[in-house]
């Protein structure tokens, strides 16, 4: 049998992670990396003075993000992003690809130095029904 949580449980967990991330995070494209040593960032986002609203069945909403438009970009293609206190402590790392991943970049996964790099919207969730 596979665990199930109430609504009130996956929008208690979400909240929770989320809060984490503070009222003026970053979303932060890398080249590659892990929690504990996410790599170097190509393209710093930073979220809007209240970063996401309360969630809803487990799902938090990005408010606005803004976008970086001078990016310090690299050859190689972006394949992680983290989400990160304005302290740039990690508290969400996850896969970025050009479709079915965590993070889909539509014009391409190279930032070079000086893109513009924006995120038109942003979801999480918590802990599946």
């Amino acid at each position: 049998m596979a665990v199930t949580h109430s609504v009130a449980a996956r929008n208690a967990a979400c909240d929770a992670v989320t809060n984490l991330i503070g009222a003026s995070g970053n979303l932060k494209f890398r080249l590659s990396g892990t929690v504990g040593s996410p790599g170097t960032a190509v393209a710093t986002l930073p979220l809007s003075a209240t970063a996401f609203g309360a969630s809803s069945s487990g799902t938090a909403t990005a408010n606005a993000i803004t976008s970086d438009t001078n990016a310090t970009g690299n050859a190689s293609a972006v394949a992680t992003a983290t989400l990160e206190t304005s302290g740039g402590t990690v508290v969400i790392h996850c896969a970025v690809a050009a479709s079915s991943s965590d993070i889909n970049m539509t014009n391409g996964l190279t930032v070079a130095a000086g893109d513009t790099v924006t995120c038109s919207s942003l979801t999480y969730t918590a802990l599946s029904a």
